[in-house]
């Protein structure tokens, strides 16, 4: 019996180490190239424009980095009021039909490819809506994507303070209104972690941003109908490209954005911690 539990302690410890071994590899490489490459352009980094290919200059991220900012930020003022007003009426009524209809498209949704997403988004609101390769074409392409990861999280937040709180409230006679601002409450932690999940799938999401942002990384954003670029096409393109300090850059972007998306979760985690100690 000893034998048997210290050769499953063994095989568990060893599939684990197996299991997170690519990861922190990965993230090792990430952090040892892009600190050389912060630390060899400053702090300056943060707020530079791209360099030029070939150049002596590592530049910065400085206009990739507000465009992710204010993608991110776009896209979530979309997706969050919707995916909380989905996920209230998905557990409110979950037995009727078109709750059980949108509970099934969420989770058709979540495994939908995010290029045939930027593609879709692309074809008509940047070609036949006339938007182009605009802020608002993109952040409505992470909107879509974000939707369901934050609602399907959100669904299942609110599902405790229903089975605790709306049969109590409803019992009282409160109104609809007053029952879901209750049921709000309870689960207000859940909310905020629901949209925090959203907002670190969409940070780092290439595919879309492929076909709604523009590659010309000395811009600005203007506005919701100017072009815009973000963090992760910069490190996409940059990666293949033949030249050193491109590389650099985008090794620098990788760390950044990583910290970024690190940081989400850290949130997230701590948000959990706090509801569970409440």
């Amino acid at each position: 019996m000893i034998i048997r539990e210290a050769v499953l302690l063994t095989l568990t410890l060893l599939a684990t180490v197996l299991l997170f071994t690519p990861f922190l590899w990965l993230l090792g490489i990430v952090a040892y190239n892009g600190a050389l490459t912060i630390i060899k352009a400053g702090p300056s980094f943060l707020i530079k424009e791209p360099p030029l290919p070939e150049s002596n200059s590592l530049g910065g991220i400085g206009t990739v980095l507000e465009g992710s900012l204010f993608l991110v930020a776009t896209a979530t003022a979309i997706a969050a009021p919707l995916s909380v007003i989905s996920a209230l009426y998905i557990v409110i009524y979950e037995n009727s039909p078109l709750a059980k209809l949108g509970k099934y498209l969420l989770e058709l949704v979540v495994e939908f490819p995010t290029i045939v997403v930027g593609i879709s988004v692309f074809l008509f609101f940047g070609l036949i809506l006339g938007l182009g390769l605009s802020s608002l074409t993109a952040s409505i392409a992470l909107a879509i994507i974000m939707l369901p990861y934050a609602t399907v999280q959100i669904t299942e937040a609110l599902r405790i303070p229903k089975s605790t709180v709306y049969e109590a409230a409803a019992s009282l006679g409160l109104n609809e209104a007053h029952v879901t601002r209750i049921m709000l409450i309870e689960g207000k932690r859940g909310v905020v972690t629901g949209i925090l999940i959203g907002m670190a799938k969409i940070f780092g999401e290439t595919a879309p941003l492929l076909f709604t942002t523009t590659t010309s990384f000395n811009l600005y954003v203007k506005g919701f109908l100017s072009p815009v670029s973000a963090i992760p096409v910069l490190i996409f393109n940059y990666a293949f490209s033949p030249y050193d300090n491109w590389h650099d850059t985008a090794w620098g972007a990788s760390l950044v954005l990583s910290i970024i998306v690190l940081s989400i979760y850290l949130a997230v985690k701590l948000t959990l911690a706090r509801g569970g100690r409440s």
